[in-house]
Order: C-alpha cells, then sequence, then structure tokens
C-alpha cells in the first residue's frame, strides 16, 4: 500500500494582497477620472447648444428688422442693434443678491419696453431684443456674453451697417481643460478682453 504525502495550502501573501489593491484603486481612479471628464465635457456641450440657441434667435429678429435700404438694393439693420449697451443687461442694474437671471429675467424690469405683441419703435425693439437674448444666454450659464457687431463695407456713409455688410453674432463663455488648464480658444471669442473663452459665432449677410 502506497502512502500519499500529504499536502500543504498556503495562504494568499501579502504581496499579492497589496498588488490586488494596487491594480484595483488604478481602475478605480482611471473611473474616476473618466467620469469627471464626461461631466466636464457636458457642461461645455450645454454651453454650446445654448450659444447655438441664442445666436440663432438674435439672427431671426435682425433679419426680421432689416428694411429695405435708401442708397441700393439692399437690405440694412438700424443701427440700434448695434449698440452694445443694449446687450448684457449692460442698460439695467440689479440690486438683489441673486444671479442675473432670477433677478431681471423672471420679470420685465423698469426701462425695457414691453415688445410682445405691443407697437414699439426701432430704437425700444432693439432695447428689448438685446434684453430677451441676454436673458437666453445667461439661463444656463451665468458668464455668458453676447456681442453684435458690423463689418461695414462702406465706411464714408452714415449707416453703421451698410448693406451686403457682414454681422457677427458672438455668444461666448469661459472655459478650461478638464485638469483646470488654459485652453486655446479662438481670437473671435475674446469678446469681453479674455481669451481664455470658448464661443459660437454666426454671421449673417442682408
Amino acid at each position: 500500500m502506497i502512502r500519499q504525502r500529504p499536502t500543504t495550502q498556503a495562504g494568499v501573501g501579502m504581496m499579492e494582497i497589496l498588488v490586488s489593491l494596487f491594480v484595483l484603486s488604478v481602475g478605480l481612479l482611471g473611473v474616476a477620472s473618466l467620469q469627471f471628464t464626461g461631466t466636464f465635457n457636458n457642461v461645455q456641450s450645454v454651453s454650446r447648444s445654448q450659444g447655438e440657441l441664442v445666436a440663432r434667435y438674435v439672427a431671426e429678429q435682425l433679419v426680421a428688422v432689416a428694411e429695405p435700404s435708401s442708397t441700393d438694393d439692399g437690405w440694412e439693420i438700424d443701427d440700434a442693434f448695434f449698440n452694445a449697451n443694449v446687450y448684457n443687461f449692460q442698460n439695467v442694474s440689479c440690486n438683489a443678491s441673486s444671479n442675473n437671471y432670477q433677478c431681471l429675467c423672471l420679470t420685465l424690469p423698469a426701462g425695457i419696453p414691453n415688445c410682445r405683441g405691443a407697437q414699439c419703435s426701432v430704437n425700444d425693439l432693439a432695447t428689448f431684443t438685446g434684453w430677451e437674448a441676454s436673458c437666453q444666454a445667461v439661463r444656463s450659464n451665468p458668464n455668458m456674453w453676447l456681442s453684435v457687431t458690423c463689418s461695414d463695407r462702406d465706411a464714408g456713409d452714415a449707416k453703421l451697417c451698410t448693406s451686403g455688410s457682414l454681422v457677427s453674432i458672438a455668444v461666448s463663455w469661459p472655459v478650461k481643460s478638464s485638469t483646470g488648464n488654459s485652453v486655446q480658444a479662438d481670437s473671435r471669442c475674446a469678446i469681453t478682453g479674455s481669451t481664455n473663452r470658448a464661443c459660437v459665432i454666426k454671421e449673417i449677410t442682408l
């Protein structure tokens, strides 16, 4: 009769435990980093989508108020729509501690004409359009900024934006990389003096 040598079963050593914990930690850190990056990208996506909507709204308003030019066969936009003070709440003030949207957009502020279904002058309509577009901008991002400019093709006439000129509608917001570092941004987005901004730019010609 052959006797079998008894076998022994060793337990898990400390080295195996440490290696397992290290691998698990690396995996968890990777998942956390991926989740943070995804959240950052989602925020930027929301801002870009909102910027697109604001730029489209302003473009539609400018097209709607355009009038036939008195000097050629084109169309012109009144100078009032290129007044920077009508955008970004430059012509209204907020004394509340809440953000601009809660303070200035939930009710019509004093000094902003109510042009919803009412007859307004061109200046009043520009003021109302600027206020409404600014409210749309800060609804999702309180640091969003709106700019409407014209590259006038005929600087010698009295109009700020002669017919056939290029109108640029820019909506920008501050942005950094997911690691908190500055990012390389389009210089056209620096409409507030800061270059560390992303933007949506819509251009129209009438």
